[in-house]
């Protein structure tokens, strides 16, 4: 079983049969939430396996088996190159929002996703309270990627995730990403107040829409916790659990959100953030 876990010094290592070997490793919680394999996952994979039978041209000597191989392949490298790309640009607005300034010479669709995230970020966020930091909670461990103080006062625990809506034409919210966020919430005290998505459009035109979701972050906690015990069960995978707050690497337990280090980015507009949902779309 393929998967992310993280030992107590903070690494993170690869695969079920890796973590077994390693005294208390954890899994993060995107490894956990495979389990739902939710609607949006199985679409991906049966639109990626049409895809592969329409674009992979069959060949007179293979056989049946050969082609499937090849559709296999195409598959594969196609979802790869979704997959980099989405974590380019996940790499890209996590390094902006370190630094405040942008990166020169980036490619038309990632300066635009990275301009339209920007605009959002400054007119809702008023500073990072964490970054890309490896947390640990009860049985499990992960990076969250940002936890944020709003202009209206409230803490939010955001994430962003790229999606292709050429066909569809709307952005789709799927529970998984409410579990995701409820599990990285689950790991700081105090509990922030909500659990933001942030979605921007993988091909042009760009798009940006941010989601606040309705559900409160202990909810997003205790049913990930809920299915955390449900994957240790079938996967006979048992380990020291700590509270949650506690850290494992032996460093003190984590401080308050207000306590954290921060970066303060000035913010181009001073809106209050309201429900913090808004679409923003990039210009060329």
């Amino acid at each position: 079983m393929a998967g992310h876990f993280y030992l107590p010094d903070g690494t993170c290592i690869t695969g079920l049969r890796e973590a077994r070997k390693a005294p208390n490793a954890l899994p993060s919680p995107t490894t956990v939430l495979k389990m739902l394999k939710g609607e949006g996952l199985i679409k991906y994979f049966q639109r990626q396996i049409f895809e592969a039978t329409a674009t992979t041209p069959r060949l007179p000597h293979w056989t049946d088996d050969e082609y499937f191989e090849a559709c296999v392949k195409y598959s594969e490298e196609h979802g790869k190159a979704a997959r980099d790309s989405g974590g380019d640009i996940h790499d890209i607005i996590q390094n902006w929002i370190a630094s405040g300034s942008f990166p020169v010479g980036l490619p038309q669709v990632q300066e635009q996703q990275l301009s339209s995230y920007a605009k959002w970020h400054e007119r809702y966020v008023a500073r990072t309270l964490m970054l890309e930091k490896v947390v640990f909670g009860k049985g499990y461990a992960g990076r969250v990627d940002h936890v944020a103080r709003l202009r209206d006062g409230r803490t939010a625990v955001c994430d962003v995730k790229s999606q292709d809506i050429t066909k569809r034409k709307k952005f789709s919210q799927y529970p998984e990403h409410f579990l995701q966020l409820g599990a990285y919430a689950g790991t700081i005290s105090p509990l922030p107040d909500v659990l933001i998505n942030i979605y921007v459009s993988s091909k042009t035109p760009i798009i940006l829409e941010s989601y606040t979701w309705p559900g409160s972050p202990r909810l997003g906690h205790e049913l990930f916790l809920n299915l955390l015990r449900l994957w240790q069960f079938i996967n006979n995978y048992q380990f020291q659990e700590t509270s949650p707050g506690e850290s494992l690497v032996g460093l003190l337990p984590f401080a308050s959100l207000d306590e954290t280090p921060s970066v303060v980015l000035s913010g181009s507009a001073n809106a209050n953030a309201g429900n913090v949902s808004n679409a923003l779309e990039g210009s060329s």
